[in-house]
């Protein structure tokens, strides 16, 4: 099987021949222009350098009204922002993560995943865990031993 890796510098390189933008031309506009401090850099971004690129390729929109839906409630970024990862519920009911132990808690009226079933934990970017099944956050407590599970005996020495 042929691999893509090759192709990919070629197709590069026709899209920006194609589209006329080049990598680095910014940088080759400001060599240009003798320019050296950044603050003659924005200058020359907003007021010649932006106003040609957008004279030469901008398109107006097909379609003129706004299409951006508005967030209902901002504390769902928790649940995109966030690193996510499928664990499987223990016989006992224990989620293993990291090497810390979550307990879901059994509670009225909810239905806890069977042993054996795939749930979805979402560290947020706060550091706390959080865990779902069926698109439900599931309540857990942080434990230090599994359940039933008694601490091995130290080895004595003799």
């Amino acid at each position: 099987m042929r691999s893509l890796w090759p192709a990919l510098p070629q197709a590069k390189g026709r899209v920006e021949r194609n589209h006329g933008v080049y990598q680095d031309r910014f940088v080759k506009e400001l060599r240009l222009e003798n320019i050296s401090t950044i603050e003659d850099a924005n200058r020359f971004l907003a007021e010649q350098y932006l106003p040609d690129i957008n004279e030469r390729f901008a398109k107006p929109a097909i379609e003129p009204q706004d299409a951006h839906i508005a967030l209902v409630e901002p504390g769902e970024l928790n649940n995109v922002f966030c690193f996510e990862q499928q664990r499987v519920v223990l016989n006992d009911y224990v989620v293993q993560h990291e090497g810390r132990l979550y307990q879901l808690v059994k509670e009225p009226r909810k239905r806890l995943p069977e042993p054996g079933a795939r749930v979805t934990l979402r560290r947020w970017l706060d550091g706390s865990v959080h865990i779902f099944w069926q698109n439900k956050e599931l309540t857990v407590r942080e434990i230090t031993q599994r359940p039933g599970k008694e601490e091995p005996a130290e080895e004595q020495s003799a």
